[in-house]
């Protein structure tokens, strides 16, 4: 068994002869199974072909939009008078509303709604170089790109994802989310096998921009199908107005192209999740595998036992703020506010996890395995891990608390936006609300 360093106090800093042996040399690849890379290439064919659909979908609209109104001008014959007024409405408003249909369908990518939720904060290496020199490390460590960028979220997640789209599969590019929530709760060999976890996706070379295809495809089409883009805002706002009536008429017939057109994306959102689904729960299996190689079987799995307590914690804490803001408070750490809930949890809540855990089974849509077959496929591995490292995970922060904050912040300024006033901010350790997070968890 590799040999662990003495931990390292919290109060004293990650030194870079740590670093430097934080991990007992690089991993080598693990290879896929024959039947994932037939798999992996017959299901990336099918993709391809439906952003081929999509694209004679835009092409239709544009080639209708051309076609009435190069034809529909035979209305105006024999029309005279005020009715021209109405013919000329009745003219114009489709063909508006077909610009706008294809305006829809080709910009959602590049003009997306202010209302699609919270934006991470982003931290850059000069505000933390441990962080990003550790994270480097563990990269370095499986052979997998580095992240030019990391962000930081006040919610009980963490993800890694390529920046620029598909383009970005060229440069691996990628920008990793870290959820303070985990971060807190977990001690530093849990919070690196959940990082671990995330870069295991990438950590396959041409297989993994295959891979990586067909779920940015998948995913491309779910953006389409069901989050709002810049256009639904500006249509509403004309439909919402006190415009005059034509200016309705012409915005109600495009809420009525874009609905029909995302009914019809909704349908491709379906088949393309549906098909790239079995990837995708073989590639969580695949991504622990990487991340125990690094922490080990042990540390892998509790991490993983520990996120729905997380996640639960993390829920709670958020509806308590949402409580808090009709009195227009809100409690400054909502990072804190989870670990208290997490703390504060009660035998039955608790007990009621574990037996999620243990009976909760996937369907064909679920991206992820159940939790009780993953953490059994790591314990059967026996994985030892070559992590050496035994520190406090806050070492890797500069000024945690303060970042915690600062992640709480960003997360009220992207619901409430200019609502927000640093009145409303009172600090998480106040008594009352320490008590009222005990309640909410009881």
């Amino acid at each position: 068994m590799t040999q662990m360093k003495p931990a390292v106090p919290r109060n004293r800093p990650v030194t870079g002869a740590d670093l430097a042996t934080a991990f007992d040399g690089q991993l080598e690849p693990r290879r896929w199974s024959l039947a994932y890379r037939v798999g992996i290439v017959l299901v990336a064919g099918v993709m391809v072909l439906l952003p081929l659909v999509y694209l004679a979908m835009i092409a239709a609209a544009v080639a209708g939009v051309v076609w009435y109104a190069t034809h529909a001008g035979a209305m105006f014959q024999g029309v005279r008078g005020r009715a021209i007024i109405l013919i000329a409405i009745a003219y114009v408003a489709p063909i508006i509303a077909g610009a706008v249909l294809v305006v829809f369908m080709t910009l959602p990518l590049l003009w997306r709604s202010s209302k699609n939720g919270p934006r991470p904060y982003w931290v850059d290496r000069r505000e933390q170089p441990l962080l990003y020199a550790y994270v480097d490390r563990l990269c370095d460590a499986m052979n997998t790109p580095r992240p030019s960028r990391i962000d930081v979220i006040a919610s009980a997640n963490a993800s890694a994802h390529i920046d620029n789209g598909l383009l970005g599969i060229f440069r691996r590019r990628l920008v990793l989310t870290i959820g303070m929530p985990l971060a807190t709760a977990m001690d530093l060999r849990q919070f690196t096998g959940v990082l671990a976890h995330e870069f295991g996706h990438f950590a396959q070379g041409g297989f993994m921009r295959l891979s990586y295809v067909v779920h940015h495809i998948n995913a491309w089409f779910t953006r389409l199908a069901y989050q709002r883009n810049g256009l639904d805002d500006a249509v509403d706002s004309f439909a919402d107005g006190d415009s005059h009536w034509t200016i309705g008429l012409i915005a109600l017939l495009c809420k009525l192209s874009m609905g029909l057109t995302r009914l019809i994306l909704k349908g491709m959102a379906l088949l393309s999740h549906g098909l790239s689904m079995h990837l995708s729960r073989q590639a969580e299996f695949d991504a622990d595998h990487k991340a125990a190689r690094i922490v080990g079987s042990d540390a892998m799995g509790a991490a993983l036992e520990l996120v729905p307590y997380v996640d639960l914690s993390n829920s709670i804490a958020i509806d308590h703020a949402h409580a808090q803001w009709q009195r227009r408070t809100l409690p400054d750490d909502l990072v804190q506010l989870t670990d208290l809930v997490r703390r504060d949890l009660p035998a039955k809540v608790k007990s009621g996890i574990e037996a999620q855990i243990l009976s909760a089974d996937t369907s064909w849509f679920d991206t992820h395995p159940p939790l009780f077959k993953r953490i059994a496929a790591l314990r059967k591995a026996k994985l030892r891990g070559v992590m050496k490292l035994d520190a406090p995970t806050a070492v890797l922060f500069k000024e945690f608390d303060d970042l915690c904050k600062l992640a709480t912040v960003d997360f009220y300024r992207s619901v409430l936006g200019q609502n927000l006033k640093a009145e409303h901010l009172f600090p998480t350790t106040a008594p009352h609300v320490r008590q009222t997070a005990a309640g909410v968890g009881a």
